[in-house]
């Protein structure tokens, strides 16, 4: 079994994303972390750009890359994603500076009663159907400041978005990402330059953390980075992950498990590896015994108040919106198994490979990469 590792709120995304708030004498709303502000202060470079690449955990970079490489050498040390690790938890924590319990943003699916329905927070479609919906998740319900708009606001330091679709450009490739950074860092005055991009989580998503076509596109973003950041002009580049991922041995449907099925009072929630479920009242003590029989040896199964109280999403004021989100139990993932879950009138699930938002090391653990430029 995988290492199971827990979210550290004093040493991670959001201590970074702090860090940087902190650097561009912005209010802060948790500790910053206390190594990146050593090297913020020490190279006092002109632009300061955050780059996050998804999907990119300690681990893949260790197996898919040599020590010599560029992302490798360049890495200062491991940090902790936050929880679950995934993408709309962790880049909304990086985005904002707040942690999961402050934000909201509880998983990649969330129910939301405006429409009835499980919605994708970044696609803002049903789930299971794959239909859009009339909510826009994030504007009318989860709204929040990016750090660059936050950075921006303060009115000291220019800051710009420069990613797809998170930014002030209309930007899809990798390549035109760099292109446009380097046009930025040629500009005059100090600023913030916050990016992402969408690989190597997508490609490992679809073939294993391991597979050639994973090995190919990490090192395919390395080399142009190395390549790139010699025209990025007086910078400090950092890169980071807002996830890992791990390779997946079995899928289960829950919903072709009579007993556990019958429980439920609506599809479950969040993530195949940290899941949300809903259950009728009469019904609660035999889901809790059920699911402890059948999946004790993969997930560790907690009610909503004490998957709160005990920190996975970390501190802070909590969002109106979180518990309604959270349903009655939490299942998170200690093994290499995920579930799925399918209604009569939904479509068939994407067969994924590899996955996250479990609580693995290999999930949990992503680098801090600090370069600077000429």
């Amino acid at each position: 079994m995988n290492k199971i590792c827990f979210p550290n709120y004093q040493k991670g995304l959001v201590n970074l994303a702090n860090s940087l708030l902190k650097h561009f004498e912005c209010p802060t709303y948790h500790e910053s972390l206390a190594s990146l502000d050593k090297i913020l202060q020490a190279e006092k470079a002109k632009n300061v750009i955050l780059l996050v690449l998804d999907g990119m955990g300690t681990d893949m970079l260790q197996q898919n890359l040599s020590a010599t490489s560029f992302l490798r050498r360049h890495q200062k040390e491991e940090i902790s994603s936050v929880y679950p690790p995934t993408t709309t938890a962790a880049t909304t924590s990086i985005y904002s500076g707040l942690t999961p319990k402050e934000h909201g943003a509880a998983g990649w699916q969330c129910y939301f009663r405006e429409c009835g329905k499980n919605v994708e927070l970044f696609l803002n479609r049903d789930f299971y159907t794959q239909k859009p919906v009339e909510i826009n998740v994030f504007k009318d319900i989860l709204p929040y400041k990016k750090l660059y708009e936050q950075i921006r606001e303060q009115g000291i330091y220019k800051a710009y978005g420069v990613a797809e679709p998170w930014g002030d450009f209309a930007i899809k490739s990798f390549d035109s990402i760099c292109d446009k950074i380097k046009e930025l860092t040629h500009e005059e005055g100090k600023k913030f330059i916050l990016s992402y991009y969408k690989e190597p989580d997508s490609t490992m998503h679809r073939t294993g953390c391991y597979s050639e076509r994973t090995k190919t596109v990490i090192k395919s973003l390395n080399d142009k980075l190395e390549q790139a950041i010699s025209d990025w002009k007086d910078s400090l580049l950092i890169i980071t992950a807002d996830h890992g991922l791990l390779d997946i041995k079995e899928t289960i449907k829950l919903n072709e498990i009579a007993e556990l099925d019958e429980c439920l009072r609506q599809p479950p929630a969040i993530e195949p590896r940290t899941v949300a479920f809903y259950i009728k009242e009469n019904k609660k003590a035999q889901f809790a015994n059920l699911f402890e029989q059948r999946f004790k040896d993969d997930y560790k199964l907690m009610t909503a108040e004490d998957y709160i109280k005990d920190g996975y999403m970390g501190e802070g004021q909590e969002h109106p919106r979180l518990r309604g989100f959270l349903g009655d139990y939490i299942a998170v993932a200690i093994g290499e198994i995920m579930l799925d879950y399918q209604t009569k009138d939904g479509v068939e699930s994407p067969k994924f490979i590899a996955h996250h938002a479990g609580m693995t090391a290999k999930e949990m653990r992503v680098p801090l990469i600090t370069v600077r430029t000429k």
